[in-house]
């Protein structure tokens, strides 16, 4: 055996552990548990907001792969085409991603950086949440506001094949960004009168610190 290897008659390191990896040490490296309870929407308006935002998105999805199928076997197999299966697929699309991005909002699902805001605890936390959340809620409100400008060049064009107003396809936008203001500033709401959700790794390190009873009789 070399002299290098670890053993466990080892000698434990500066910080009392033994210099091998051990369960503990891949347990606290996996982080695929512990975000169930926290994806789950902690207000009312969140809460709608996802169950109708998988709705459009599952409805979305179905009907596009519908037209899409439709639209391959029409023109591989019959040499032919159907004009709404070929548009459509392109129409509804965005408002698939409208959904999806709803629910995403409603379950903190978006990429987040927060480095410097999971180092802070208590009330210190609860604030940079509660303030993280409200400018969230502005900045997407100006976007909605921004977006309105759109309403009228986007009414009068129409889809080439169909002659659909493209305004049907563009309005997933507006309405996904209005939804994404009413959901954030809901969240800041909530925050600022019930706390901010601990994150997953404080979760995670208090079920571990946590414990375990035993079960008479087992």
């Amino acid at each position: 055996m070399s002299p290098r290897a670890s053993s466990p008659s080892s000698p434990a390191s500066a910080d009392g552990r033994a210099p091998v990896i051990t369960e503990e040490d891949l347990q606290a490296l996996d982080t695929t548990g512990g975000h169930a309870e926290e994806s789950r929407p902690e207000d009312p308006v969140n809460a709608v907001a996802a169950t109708v935002g998988s709705v459009l998105a599952i409805a979305g999805t179905a009907i596009i792969v519908v037209l899409v199928t439709v639209s391959v076997v029409l023109r591989y197999v019959l040499n032919s085409s159907l004009p709404v299966a070929s548009e459509g697929p392109t129409y509804l699309f965005p408002w698939l991603i409208a959904g999806g991005a709803v629910v995403a909002q409603a379950t903190r699902g978006h990429i987040a950086v927060d480095v410097l805001v999971s180092r802070l605890h208590g009330k210190a936390y609860d604030r940079a949440q509660i303030l993280t959340w409200a400018f969230v809620t502005v900045l997407l409100g100006y976007l909605t506001y921004l977006a309105a400008y759109l309403i009228p060049p986007m009414a009068a064009q129409s889809t080439p094949i169909m002659g659909w107003p493209q305004l049907g396809s563009f309005g997933a936008f507006i309405v996904m960004v209005a939804v994404m203001t009413v959901q954030a500033a809901a969240r800041t709401v909530h925050y600022a009168r019930h706390g901010a959700p601990e994150p997953d790794h404080r979760v995670a390190a208090a079920s571990a610190a946590a414990p375990t009873q035993e079960v008479p009789g087992a």
